[in-house]
């Protein structure tokens, strides 16, 4: 599950639709997704909307804020779906403690589906639910997640480096627009932080969405969404 492979399955995609270009808009995990194609094939990446995620390894020990999201997906993981006739309510409950915002339970269960008993279709048995993410995988791969690979770990593991020798090294750049959106209660981005990103980035602005947390377009959808028509329109 490693960036540069993602980032893969998205050209992938974008190859079997045609798509010659695209604008990229990623949060999180999902942010470094299109970092990572950015730098890898910028000429398949029309423009790039990052949303409270940088291009570094974050540690549970170092990280506060990445330290709460693995121990939300940990949650998930202990999340017991095989009784029967459980229901979303069920597992909003389940949550309630290690998750006490609601909205932010709310946005986690978006992820859970509900299907139909072995019989597949209308065979009498009680609908269960599922994760639509695999869970497994990503507790897994969660170390792989925190970090940023694309081959470029000389630059992401040091991210109070001052030395501006992007040159020397022969880092690769995304020269397009690249719009951060942060938001103002999240420690995803911080001023340690802003020399690697200009150094992937040279052309990246960054702003804040005062008030909203990492889950910055659940917390506030219509400020993410007016900065994002901004972008598209410039």
């Amino acid at each position: 599950m490693s960036y540069s492979d993602m980032a893969s399955d998205v050209l992938a995609f974008m190859d079997s639709q045609n798509f010659n270009k695209a604008v990229l808009v990623g949060h999180s995990m999902g942010g470094k997704v299109a970092k990572s194609l950015a730098l890898m094939h910028p000429e398949r990446v029309a423009g790039l909307v990052v949303l409270d995620i940088a291009p570094v390894r974050y540690t549970t020990e170092q990280d506060e804020s990445w330290n709460a999201v693995a121990t939300i997906i940990h949650a998930i993981s202990q999340v017991d779906l095989s009784k029967p006739g459980k229901t979303r309510k069920d597992v909003d409950a389940d949550l309630r403690k290690t998750v006490p915002d609601p909205a932010l339970r709310a946005f986690v269960l978006t992820n859970l589906e509900q299907i139909r008993g072995g019989g597949g279709g209308d065979d009498g048995a009680q609908p269960s639910l599922r994760w639509k993410i695999n869970i497994n995988a990503i507790i897994q791969q969660l170390d792989t997640i925190a970090g940023f690979d694309v081959n470029y770990n000389d630059v992401t593991t040091n991210v109070d480096n001052d030395d501006d020798d992007a040159d020397d090294k022969n880092i690769p750049q995304y020269q397009g627009d690249t719009f951060i959106i942060h938001g103002g209660a999240s420690r995803f981005v911080r001023h340690a932080h802003m020399n690697v990103i200009a150094t992937f980035f040279p052309n990246h602005m960054l702003t804040t969405i005062r008030g909203a947390g990492h889950w910055v377009h659940a917390e506030a959808p219509d400020d993410t969404l007016s900065l994002l028509k901004q972008y598209l329109d410039r």
